[in-house]
């Protein structure tokens, strides 16, 4: 049993072969293109995260300010105190700042636009 193996002085595969019939490149491939004209709506919606985070961030210092204003007890070391208030006013605070996201996004979707948009897909051919 022998296996056929290709000479040296072989043509390349057609699939390979490029225009001029050298290697082929990806490039040198026939492109069709086809272009969809699409209806889209366009607006500026806010991103969650920087309210979410800065809710969180404001609730601390606020939870700080108030553990430094409150008189002081002797049952409670002025660090769990603030860790106390930082978990109630964090969590206030991120849920203010879900709300106020919430609030301009619903605000972004009555000032939206339509406009087209063209989708082009090319597929190797």
């Amino acid at each position: 049993m022998s296996s056929a193996v290709p000479s040296p002085d072989a043509d390349p595969a057609p699939e390979a072969a490029g225009p001029a019939g050298g290697p082929g490149r990806p490039g040198d491939l026939p492109v069709v293109e086809t272009v969809e004209r699409r209806e889209v709506l366009v607006r500026r919606a806010p991103r969650f995260a920087p309210f979410l985070v800065g809710g969180a961030v404001l609730g601390f210092v606020v939870a700080g300010l108030f553990t430094l204003g409150r008189p002081e007890d002797p049952q409670y070391t002025p660090a769990a105190a603030f860790g106390f208030f930082a978990m109630l006013f964090g969590i206030a605070g991120v849920g203010l700042g879900a709300l106020l996201a919430l609030l301009l996004d619903r605000r972004s979707h009555r000032r939206a636009r339509r406009a087209s948009a063209d989708e082009v897909t090319g597929t190797v051919r």
